[in-house]
């Protein structure tokens, strides 16, 4: 008879293995339980970190690639068919260039600026500060403007404004605040953006009346304008056309322009060819022309040296030479060709949209200042074109208007024209020697131009004092300032050398 003392050793082994093995299910689950706990912990840091990312302040650098990716590359254009037409206003006698040549030497004048804001603003051996709109700033942007295709004007100055010029202001008030900048650019007390409606009042009406030779009436195109600020006083420095995308394509503007007699070959023009394809290249060379010319009209009226035109997609920046006013420089940007996903993003963001603004607004604060004493001088050698943008675009018929391209991004089928002239204009620095004197505003004004008499000392290549330029009507105001202490040495562009339609006697009477 067994004895029921004697212990099961295979139950006990079993209830032992029973035992380890749900211990290290335990184990295993409490390791597990470690794990998804570190790695809810790693996702929650992760998630804080690009939370803090987003929302902390850019660097310029990081600035100038977040609104190229996420502003500049999101816009989207409407079919013509679809977009706005507006009023069509009667042809108005402007004054136009009588010759276009390309500005060989404006990529490497904007590349300097450019280097100059990043050592000022993103120095060696520092940490980059931190100053500009976050990332998720920039992205609810992005957002907003994918939302419809640009359609009409309204939508082209919303994404002009929010897109590009309040990251232009932004910028500059932040090198208002670096006195070694603010002396170099020459950025006085600082810098306005103006795009309001302002009237002069009839004393002043009657002032400028009284100084001004008779003129073409000034009509104000949509656009805003860039004031330097000194005190309480403010001095146009450069104004910018805005003409949407379909109204004036990126093809269209690449098709359109060339270096060329302007009077003769579109203006004066008497010749209709019969090829199809020369006709519709001439309907959007006089489509550009059109457009180019209504701002040149505001450059010579306002006694500006640099201004552009832009559809949101592509920029023109346009330059006029003290001695030579009837001649006008172009350089065609157009940052979405020019900056692929491809290329090197970190050695092309000058190429941007805001940065290219930026710099040609830079370029500006030391541009020679010309009153009317050279507005004066200019007149009799300068053409009128009785021209109206929308007027042209509406005599084109249908059916020849959709010949001509329209696209929202650039077509190879037309390369840019960068090289379509061996002309090059004078070689000129864009941040000359400080002169010792600047065009100072006599009184406060809101305006566009100013209107009072300019006094300063004569320098080399002055046309003497300044007297009176009429006020623009413009719309909306932002405005940044910095010390006082920045009413320092003036402006002064050194004029160029070189000849062309213009004889020397012409040209000295400029200078």
């Amino acid at each position: 008879m067994a004895n029921s003392n004697i212990p099961d050793y295979q139950t006990l082994y079993l209830q032992a293995e029973e035992g380890r093995r749900r211990a290290e299910e335990r184990e295993q689950k409490e390791a597990e339980g470690r794990r998804q706990a570190e790695e809810r912990e790693q996702k929650e840091a992760e998630g804080r970190r690009q939370a803090e990312e987003r929302t902390r302040q850019t660097t310029f650098t990081e600035l100038i690639q977040h609104c190229h990716v996420l502003l500049s590359r999101s816009l989207r254009v409407d079919s013509p068919s679809r977009s706005t037409t507006g009023k069509i206003p009667l042809p108005k006698g402007k004054y136009c260039p009588a010759r276009l040549e390309h500005w060989t030497d404006c990529p490497k004048q904007l590349s300097e600026v450019y280097k100059s804001v990043c050592q000022h603003l993103c120095p060696e051996r520092e940490p980059p500060a931190r100053l500009f709109s976050s990332l998720a700033e920039i992205e609810g942007l992005g957002r907003r403007f994918a939302r419809s295709p640009l359609s009409s004007e309204q939508q082209l100055e919303a994404y002009e404004r929010f897109g590009v010029e309040e990251h232009v202001h932004d910028i500059i008030a932040e090198l208002c605040k670096l006195p070694a900048a603010r002396e170099e650019f020459q950025l006085g007390d600082g810098i306005q953006f103006s795009n309001h409606k302002n009237f002069l009042n009839e004393d002043e009406a009657a002032e400028v009346e009284a100084n001004e030779l008779p003129s073409t009436s000034q009509p104000r195109p949509d656009q805003f304008c860039i004031n330097r600020v000194d005190g309480a006083s403010t001095t146009i420095l450069t104004t910018v056309e805005y003409k949407p995308p379909h109204k004036l394509s990126s093809a269209i503007i690449r098709m359109g322009l060339r270096p060329m007699d302007l009077w003769k070959d579109i203006v004066r023009a008497n010749k209709t060819s019969t090829d199809q394809e020369e006709k519709v290249r001439h309907k959007a060379e006089r489509l550009v022309c059109s457009a180019i010319s209504q701002e040149y009209h505001v450059m010579i009226e306002e006694g500006l040296e640099y201004s552009y035109l832009t559809n949101g997609l592509t920029r023109v920046l346009l330059r006029v030479p003290l001695d030579r006013p009837s001649t006008l420089y172009y350089f065609l940007c157009d940052p979405h060709s020019e900056m692929t996903p491809e290329s090197d993003m970190a050695s092309l963001l000058w190429r941007s949209s805001v940065a290219r603004a930026l710099c040609l607004c830079l370029m500006a604060f030391r541009s020679f200042p010309r009153g009317q004493e050279w507005r004066n001088r200019a007149y009799p050698f300068l053409h009128k074109w009785e021209t109206s943008f929308d007027r042209t675009r509406s005599q084109i018929p249908g059916q020849e208007l959709q010949q001509i391209p329209h696209s929202d991004s650039t077509n190879p089928e037309f390369p840019s024209p960068d090289t379509g002239s061996s002309y090059s204009p004078p070689s000129s620095s864009p941040l000359p020697a400080p002169s010792e004197s600047r065009r100072i505003p006599t009184r406060s004004q809101t305006s566009c131009a100013p209107s009072e008499v300019r006094p300063r000392s004569k320098s080399p290549g002055s046309s003497g004092s300044d007297t009176n330029q009429a006020a623009g009507h413009k719309r909306r105001i932002s405005q940044v300032t910095s010390s006082p202490s920045a009413r320092r040495s003036g402006r002064q562009h050194r004029a160029g050398q070189g000849q062309d339609d213009y004889s020397q006697r012409r040209a000295a009477q400029f200078c």
